[in-house]
């Protein structure tokens, strides 16, 4: 097992090539805050504006109103949440593809690997919680770790893990690739608790890592906090590769290059300058921990940007707030004057002479918080009448329209419409609304396809690490894309017929890509095809005929698994042969299951003619009240027959089927040309089992079959003539039987199905 992290040279770098190290990471963090800075304090901003209540207003703004309202009414926030919400309901799914030496069945277990390590690092809430950063703030990171599976172990996993705050993730400001994948040098920073400082390093003075002023942590922890770096760097690295003459390239820094007999191979030598990653971890003073030898060859940071681009030289990254917050302020505004003007409009006010008011100042005072049922004034020559209530000040129009206009701004401003946001706007039609949403999500695309990006770049990196991790034999968990698990046993040695080893399924070897789709979830999918399938099969019901299993292994629904499997069974010969012609099943197999559909036609053929038979026998209306009993008695032993066989059939069809797939998996666990005698013998027992099911189903039939002759002879009891012969086949539709006698007469019955019941229609009977 590849050792993670450990220190280069196994001992201790020197005094002086640590504080040139630590001098270097000091200069290249101020280089990467200075470049970055402005860019990171204008992001956070951004992030307490749409998601902190209060900061949508500036301090000066506030001073000025003193103790006046400042409301706010947060149009962006729900404008963020609309895009981040798309992306929780289409996330992105990625294919491993084989390229040049890649294996198409390694490339399977590889991504079942990943798509493991992404389910058990929960990373899906990871990304959802990093899209709130790449929406609001413009910037979103994340890492891949590894770490020992358990303490008691030596075996390691890979895993994903979240970064609290990605403004503490600095990446080297020379780098031209938006996802970072040539920056030559990373620096995290990360606050401790003075406590866990000390207990990781006692005897290390307490003294934290220069100034940084986004924190992860939170402001309480300050006064009992260190801030701590991992600064994660190139180092070049000379190496040799060896080619042999068999045509192979090794590296000479591999395991098998310790082999002689390789080494007496090798036909020319070639230096490659390359780099390894290496990692630091460091406080204000001293290095702390490494430096140490990254197992992977790629840096294990993840930078996720929203909006991106250079202009003349100086690079700008930011989010979905950023050009809608001069609207958002003036809508707050606007709508904060309006409430202003609308809290005072009860505050009305009577307007009276003095000696209207004159002894009663004190009832006209208390009338709007009383219900009084009477007002009492003073009668005034000068002012005839009551006095006269004046009515507060009314909202200015000017204050409707800019709040108007500020909202259609914001809607400007960050292209999410009424019909995105799920508002009733002036669409009438589903395909106006459609078109409308759609606007919405295009104009916001750029979000939701960054983030496939990461994902992909995820991968890379986890494709990257997985030969150096999962570098022995070991068993794994691997998931579909419908999140059903399985087992594979990864780099295994088998042992060949002639003695030599060979590694099957080996994960440290090839080469292979990423393919990253964005769409609706697995369970999403599910419903929408079980809705699809559930129209199709009203539509067209022989579609249930030949595809019914897998319609219900589209419902989430109780037993459906199993409903799915007996219908599998049931399947048409056709389909079967179409499902099986790949599985390379023993001929002993074939054999049998060709067997047993012969018998199952055999079965329904008889069917058929005894039930020409009885229709005969009524329409001749020659059999007493006795021979009909009789017949009656002889039927219901053939129904009864038929019966048996059918429910041991489909019994012993689908343990068929069952067998089946555990030979395919059998042989699939073996490689091409090598003979594992420990499956072989399984192989050889299930095809044994095959058998005894044959044999039981063979003697279920004769059973029947004997029934049914039963059944014919009786019948031609009632006549002079004794049937010596005959056969049935399918014409044009109908079923038709030729029935020879001892006389060497024949007769022809043939019948057709009509409402479910077959109608006989006899012929005229044949000479001799």
């Amino acid at each position: 097992m590849y050792e993670t992290k450990k220190a280069i040279g196994g001992k201790k770098a020197s005094k002086k090539s640590n504080r040139e190290l630590l001098d270097k990471v000091k200069e290249r963090f101020k280089m990467m805050s200075e470049a970055d800075g402005r860019n990171r304090r204008e992001a956070m901003e951004d992030m307490k504006f749409a998601n902190v209540p209060g900061a949508q207003w500036d301090d000066n703004m506030k001073q000025e109103r003193g103790n006046r309202p400042c409301y706010e009414f947060n149009k962006v926030r729900i404008s963020s949440k609309r895009i981040i919400n798309e992306m929780r309901a289409n996330r992105p799914a990625a294919k491993v593809r084989p390229v040049e030496t890649g294996d198409k069945e390694v490339a399977e277990t590889l991504e079942g690997l990943c798509r493991n390590i992404w389910s058990v690092s929960d990373a899906e809430t990871i990304t959802d919680y990093a899209a709130e950063y790449q929406v609001n703030g413009g910037m979103a990171a994340w890492r891949v770790d590894v770490d020992y599976t358990d303490d008691d172990v030596f075996t390691q996993d890979i895993m994903v893990r979240q970064i609290a705050n990605p403004f503490c993730l600095y990446a080297d400001p020379a780098c031209k690739d938006i996802l970072k994948r040539d920056a030559n040098d990373w620096i995290l920073t990360e606050k401790i608790s003075r406590v866990e400082f000390e207990q990781r390093y006692s005897d290390v003075e307490v003294k934290e890592f220069d100034s940084n002023e986004f924190d992860d942590q939170e402001d309480w922890q300050d006064d009992d906090a260190v801030r701590i770096a991992e600064y994660w760097y190139k180092k070049p690295h000379t190496k040799e590769l060896w080619q042999l003459n068999d045509g192979r390239v090794v590296d000479s820094e591999s395991d098998e290059a310790e082999s002689e007999e390789l080494v007496a191979a090798i036909q020319q030598r070639r230096q490659v300058e390359t780099t390894k990653i290496c990692m630091a971890v460091v406080c204000g003073d001293r290095i702390l921990e490494g430096p140490v030898e990254w197992a992977g060859s790629q840096f294990p940071f993840i930078m996720v940007y929203g909006e991106h681009v250079v202009i003349d030289g100086r690079t700008y990254w930011w989010g979905l707030p950023r050009f809608a917050k001069d609207a958002q302020r003036s809508y707050n505004i606007a709508r904060t004057a309006i409430s202003e003007t609308i809290a005072q409009t009860p505050k009305s006010k009577w307007w009276a002479t003095p000696k209207q008011a004159a002894g009663l100042t004190q009832q006209w005072s208390e009338a709007h918080q009383k219900n009084l049922p009477f007002m009492l004034y003073n009668p005034d020559e000068k002012a005839p009448g009551a006095p006269t209530l004046m009515p507060g000040a009314d909202v200015p129009m000017a204050l409707i329209q800019e709040s108007q206009l500020a909202s259609d701004e914001i809607k400007s401003t960050t292209g999410i419409f009424d019909a995105s946001l799920g508002m009733r706007s002036n669409e009438v039609s589903g395909r106006a609304i459609y078109a409308r949403q759609n606007q919405g999500e295009i104009a916001t695309f750029n979000y939701q396809d960054n983030m496939a990006k990461g994902v992909q770049r995820t991968y890379e990196i986890l494709l990257d690490l997985i030969p150096h991790i999962y570098d022995t034999e070991r068993e794994l968990r691997i998931l579909g894309s419908d999140g059903a698990d399985d087992y594979v046993r990864v780099n295994q040695i088998v042992t060949t017929p002639d003695g030599d080893a060979v590694r099957v399924n080996d994960i440290t070897t090839g080469k292979y890509d990423i393919h990253i789709t964005v769409g609706p979830n697995f369970s999403t999918q599910r419903q929408e095809a079980a809705e699809t399938y559930g129209a199709l099969a009203q539509q067209f019901p022989d579609l249930m005929g030949f595809a019914g299993d897998l319609v219900f292994k589209s419902l989430d629904l109780p037993y459906a698994e199993d409903i799915a499997d007996r219908l599998r069974v049931m399947l048409p010969p056709p389909v079967q042969q179409l499902l099986n012609q790949d599985a390379n099943l023993p001929p002993e197999v074939v054999q049998a299951m060709a067997q047993a559909e012969q018998a199952m036609q055999q079965v329904q053929q008889l069917g058929a003619a005894a039930e020409q038979a009885s229709a005969e026998a009524e329409k001749d209306g020659a059999v007493i009240a006795k021979e009909k009993a009789e017949l009656g008695k002889q039927m219901a032993d053939i129904d009864k027959a038929k019966a048996v066989f059918d429910a041991h059939m489909a019994k012993q069809m689908e343990q068929l089927y069952r067998l089946q797939v555990t030979i395919a998996k059998s042989q699939a666990a073996m490689a091409p040309g090598i003979a594992v005698h420990g499956e072989f013998l399984d192989a050889q027992g299930n095809v044994e089992e095959v058998r005894q099911r044959i044999a039981e189903i063979d003697e279920i039939l004769a059973g029947f079959m004997k029934a049914a002759d039963e059944a014919v002879d009786f019948l031609d009891k009632k006549t002079e003539r004794k049937v010596v012969g005959g056969s049935t086949s399918r014409e044009n539709g109908k079923l038709v039987a030729d029935i020879e006698y001892d006389d060497g007469s024949t007769r022809t019955i043939s019948a057709v199905r009509n409402n479910g019941k077959l109608e006989i229609e006899p012929e005229a009977d044949a000479g001799p």
